[in-house]
């Protein structure tokens, strides 16, 4: 027997060692994991401007718009105004109008509160349109606030190079949202409905559904919640909630549902 116990004991002991050692392995994986993780949060908000558009819409002297046409406002959020941009537009009159413009990329608009009229429809709140690389249309009866984003910016001397076309039009506030568009599970407790837009238009866009604590990582240039509570990079945002890139370069963002409610957010990308 005594010549099997230093084996014996010397395996013991290798298996030891060797457990030690993977366990330290994975402890400092997970660790580490956990810093890179953190550090993507961070890096992810800071890159990023949060916007409630609530307030923006009770005081929008608060914020630095510039005036972009006659009575109507614009802010930019990421980009310029002479390049592909995100910004805010805002008729500071009822019934407000924008002259005849060409789109050679693909244009989106979100209604915050208002109306907008083109000769394709009217867009009340909650209402989201995207116009197709080489459209372009003229805005009347008008009024409040807007998202707009440009995949390029609205060209005022080109408008012979309009052609016919039929925008993608979704109402963000229909309750039967879910019924009516095609989501698809992306993973365990969330849905995603990828907008069909045209792939030359520089742009894309999806609306993401999450019942699931489980973060769901969307690489885009902003997340709008539109409905319940959205954890965004560990960071708790309510309906009307914009967290928007400051440039054009997109962010990793993280987005779940949060404890005791479900999360509905608009996201596009360039």
């Amino acid at each position: 027997m005594r010549l099997f116990r230093i084996p014996l004991l010397a395996m013991g002991l290798f298996f030891s060692v060797s457990f030690n050692l993977h366990a330290n392995t994975v402890l400092a994986d997970n660790i580490h994991s956990s810093a890179i993780a953190l550090r993507d949060k961070k890096s992810a908000l800071s890159k990023s401007t949060t916007i409630d558009l609530k307030e923006l819409i009770a005081d929008p002297k608060k914020y630095d718009f510039f005036t972009f046409r006659p009575n109507l406002e614009k802010l930019i959020l990421s980009g310029a105004a002479d390049t592909q941009h995100i910004s805010i537009l805002w008729y500071t009159i009822p019934n407000g109008s924008v002259g005849l413009h060409y789109h050679s990329m693909t244009e989106s608009v979100y209604t915050i509160d208002g109306t907008q009229t083109d000769a394709k429809g009217v867009y009340p709140t909650g209402s989201l349109y995207f116009n197709p690389p080489e459209s372009g249309h003229k805005i009347t009866n008008s009024t409040g606030f807007f998202i707009l984003a440009y995949a390029s910016p609205p060209d005022f001397s080109n408008t012979d190079k309009i052609k016919p076309y039929t925008p993608v039009q979704i109402n963000t506030a229909d309750p039967d949202l879910e019924k009516n568009y095609t989501f698809t599970y992306s993973q365990a407790g969330v849905k995603v409905y990828d907008v069909p837009l045209d792939p030359k238009g520089g742009m894309s866009s999806k609306i993401i559904k999450s019942t699931s604590l489980i973060r769901y990582k969307y690489l885009g240039n902003y997340l709008l919640v539109l409905k319940g509570s959205c954890n965004i990079n560990g960071k708790v945002f309510d309906k009307d909630m914009l967290v928007v890139a400051k440039t054009i370069e997109t962010q990793s963002y993280s987005l779940s549902a949060t404890a005791g409610d479900s999360c509905l957010a608009l996201g596009l990308s360039f």
